[in-house]
């Protein structure tokens, strides 16, 4: 994430408590065990973990996790949570183009619900380093938004990838959607696998993000 004003919102979330999801992604959870194992990907980063539900679950199956994050207030939330939980991960604040980790340092790298609060151009050089950083024969899993998502809807349009958020607790951030598969394609590489996630939310709103399984 690298507007200053996603930032900033995303700051005063964490500050506040809010967008802190108590339990994993069941979706997450079952392409963790799909795709990546303990032996073959010990080294994880967890770029954007939030709450710091889907980070516990890969230390609880014994994974090696690096959290990063944007704000000091939710490391130090998921700091304490960790005491509490007795687990441990390196929790780091950064928020730069380039990454501060070697080539090939990791074998696992998971972006779930977060790469969407880019530009174009920011999520172009952050693919780039994340494929920097992983290990040759590597996993990465992520999501972006997909048309449709709530976020979609409640958002001014900017460009055909690229919107402003009117979601209140959001508005002001910048945040990227994708229309069909071939897009996402493009900026991840096509060698990847794809799918659609879709589930309602209150009202007619729905929460839809492409998923997507990639290895180096």
């Amino acid at each position: 994430m690298s507007h200053n004003v996603n930032e900033s919102v995303w700051d005063k979330l964490y500050q506040q408590k809010q967008s802190l999801l108590k339990y994993p992604d069941s979706t997450f959870v079952t392409l963790l065990n799909r795709y990546t194992s303990v032996e073959e990907n010990p080294t994880v980063l967890d770029y954007g973990f939030g709450g710091g539900a889907n980070m516990r679950v890969m230390l609880r199956r014994g994974h090696e996790v690096t959290g990063i994050e944007i704000s000091d207030a939710v490391i130090e939330i998921n700091q304490q949570i960790l005491k509490d939980e007795a687990l441990n991960a390196e929790l780091l604040n950064i928020n730069t183009d380039v990454l501060p980790f070697e080539d090939n340092s990791f074998s696992l790298i998971n972006a779930w619900h977060v790469l969407g609060y880019n530009s174009m151009d920011s999520l172009d050089k952050r693919i780039q380093e994340f494929k920097r950083i992983l290990k040759p024969g590597g996993k990465m899993l992520g999501t972006v938004p997909a048309y449709g998502d709530v976020s979609h809807h409640s958002a001014t349009t900017i460009n055909e990838y690229e919107f402003e958020s009117q979601i209140s607790s959001q508005k002001g951030a910048k945040i990227l959607c994708f229309p069909n598969e071939n897009s996402v394609k493009n900026v991840i590489g096509e060698l990847i696998d794809i799918g659609l996630m879709q589930s309602p939310l209150l009202g007619e709103s729905y929460s839809r993000h492409w998923v997507f399984h990639y290895e180096k």
